[in-house]
């Protein structure tokens, strides 16, 4: 029998959602973070008691919300701080653009241009970017 996982706080999830979801991915539009950050925070108020599961949340996020404005392939993907540093690298990032086909990131009309290099101080000291 698989393990039940917790509930949490609607507004610990919708904290979690936009620092793992929205923010590595807009960086780009502080006026699009804005706004979804308006829009999470009028759920939390109309369902303070709710509490929720991680995934439950992104389901209904992902299949009922209409806040997000991605593409949808990359608005379900989970961005690590890895890649995000390297899509903060990426010239001329536009979020909006930006979709997943077979596993990779691509533009809408074709490859995601490569990351500018990182600081070459850092690289030097072999320190991860």
């Amino acid at each position: 029998m698989p393990e039940e996982k917790n509930k949490y706080p609607i507004r610990h999830i919708v904290n979690w959602y936009y620092g793992n979801y929205c923010a590595r991915k807009c960086f780009d539009n502080d006026d699009l973070l804005s706004d979804h950050w308006q829009k999470l925070q009028l759920i939390v108020e109309k369902n303070e008691l709710l509490q929720i599961t991680h995934r439950d949340f992104l389901d209904l996020f992902n299949d009922h919300f209409k806040i997000c404005t991605l593409e949808d392939s990359f608005k379900r993907k989970m961005v690590s701080w890895k890649l995000m540093t390297q899509l903060q690298r990426t010239p001329e990032y536009d979020s909006e653009q930006i979709m997943v086909e077979n596993g990779l990131l691509r533009t809408k009309t074709g490859p995601l241009p490569r990351p500018n290099p990182g600081c070459q101080t850092c690289r030097r000291l072999g320190i991860p970017e």
